[in-house]
């Protein structure tokens, strides 16, 4: 069964999250220094977590035109990590993506993110998780940007869509007890 995702006020430290500082435990990760945090998953978000959060970066200076779009070099990177608080590091955010929290929403609202074991694909063509599911991935959550509230307090909590008004589907190489042993970001569907 599907977990979806939306977004509220105020910014949380805790739990799922969007903008503003990167997990504490994460301020000194290398990739920090080519990339800028995005949002992380709750840890109780799905089993494949064993119990860690998800924070998913994007590189610094990203536009959808840029080459590293097709995986295995997507410019969008996961990294699973114990829960750890929200850091003082608000400069390794994304910027022009104020703070929010994630919090569970219905079917009835469109999800910023949605956890699921098939993925909600925009042109409907499985194929382009072909390359990813080669390499032995499964998927495991996607990051709509038709999910980015357009309407009252949370109206402009983004300046520019991230990945051209698309999704972002990532994908797991399952280990002991089907938990994620990684995280990667497959393929980006407008």
């Amino acid at each position: 069964m599907a977990k979806l995702f939306t977004l509220a006020l105020p910014g949380g430290t805790l739990g799922g999250r969007v903008g503003g500082a990167p997990p504490e435990v994460i301020e000194s990760h290398p990739l920090l220094s080519t990339h800028r945090y995005v949002l992380t998953l709750p840890a109780d978000c799905a089993e494949w977590t064993g119990g860690r959060e998800v924070s998913v970066l994007l590189r610094d200076g990203f536009e959808i035109g840029d080459d590293d779009i097709e995986y295995p070099d997507m410019a969008m990177r996961a990294i699973l990590h114990g829960p750890s608080p929200r850091g003082n590091r608000a400069e390794l955010g994304w910027p022009g993506l104020k703070p929010a929290m994630l919090v569970e929403c219905s079917d009835e609202t469109i999800p910023l993110v949605r956890v699921d074991a098939v993925p909600a694909l925009i042109q409907g063509d499985p194929s382009y998780s072909d390359a990813v599911r080669a390499d032995g991935h499964r998927f495991l959550f996607q990051v709509n940007e038709e999910g980015w509230p357009e309407e009252g307090d949370l109206a402009g909590i983004i300046e520019d869509y991230l990945w051209g008004y698309g999704s972002v589907y990532f994908y797991g190489t399952p280990g002991p007890g089907q938990v994620a042993r990684d995280v990667v970001a497959g393929f980006i569907d407008f």
